[in-house]
């Protein structure tokens, strides 16, 4: 399948899948429980994640591999219509009251069985060979400790047009080149969306629970602690991504935005979502 074939699952439900697509979710999840001893652990995240997320797990069944592996996700306090979806589904889920994606991916490191530990999106799709391409090649160097690559974006809906196509190329060339250029340039560069651990380096490391207003919060800081423990390589492989959402200029992404965390001051904060004049004449 190409990224396109998935714009009947943008804003997908069960209840509006097909009966065959319905038993193929529920079925493929049925076989990954039986899994007992996972070589790879899948995490996911999700908080807000109804619309993509049938897509994002249509993708997962997709994955061709010989290697086994379990799929987690995460639900940091997220909203009642996609943890439906899972429950429905009868994914393996577990849960995160700590508001923050660097909670929740040290929730999923927790969780996790596998040997190497794969960080996913819930509004993302991977290449059918992922796995093999993120995995094997920690069984191939013992002094691997990361594995990551580039996401290429899509438009809403899964669409892809000839300018959203050119820029994907232009991306990855600039990326590609970026990594080229040495630690300081390579290290920011690293997202989440696709990267690939070994848990036995990692788990001593964790992730920083603490950050607050570093943009991307959880994979910039962890690749620097992984550059100290041993090699890093670039993957080519490809996986699609939403569109980044817009931000305040000077301010990280909103999923680890200061002004999303509960305020320990709720009557200024309702002050200024009225924006009411506090100062007196």
């Amino acid at each position: 399948m190409t990224i396109t074939d998935y714009q009947s699952y943008f804003k997908a439900t069960p209840q509006t899948l097909n009966d065959y697509d319905f038993k193929r979710l529920t079925t493929y999840f049925e076989l990954l429980a039986e899994v007992k001893k996972p070589v790879v652990s899948l995490v996911t995240p999700v908080f807000k994640a109804k619309d993509t997320l049938i897509a994002h797990i249509m993708g997962l069944t997709n994955l061709k591999t010989i290697i086994p592996y379990e799929i987690i996700f995460v639900e940091n306090n997220a909203d009642k219509e996609t943890l439906s979806i899972l429950e429905q589904l009868g994914a393996n889920v577990v849960s995160e009251p700590r508001q923050g994606i660097t909670y929740a991916r040290q929730k999923g490191l927790e969780e996790a069985k596998g040997q190497i530990i794969c960080t996913m999106d819930p509004d993302s799709i991977y290449d059918p060979y992922y796995i093999d391409k993120m995995a094997l090649p920690f069984f191939m160097d013992k002094d691997l400790v990361l594995c990551y690559s580039v996401s290429q974006s899509y438009e809403e809906d899964f669409q892809l047009s000839t300018k959203m196509h050119f820029r994907n190329r232009l991306k990855v060339a600039y990326f590609r080149w970026k990594f080229s250029r040495g630690f300081t340039n390579k290290i920011k560069h690293i997202r989440a969306v696709c990267m690939a651990m070994r848990r036995e380096v990692l788990t001593p490391i964790g992730y920083e629970t603490d950050l607050r207003i570093v943009s991307g919060c959880d994979d910039g800081m962890l690749a620097m602690h992984l550059h100290n423990m041993g090699r890093s390589k670039y993957i080519n492989v490809d996986v699609y991504t939403a569109l980044p959402p817009k931000r305040e200029p000077g301010k990280p992404f909103p999923f680890c935005n200061e002004r999303f965390l509960p305020s320990k001051k709720p009557l200024e904060r309702t002050f200024q979502e009225l924006e009411i004049d506090q100062t007196t004449k």
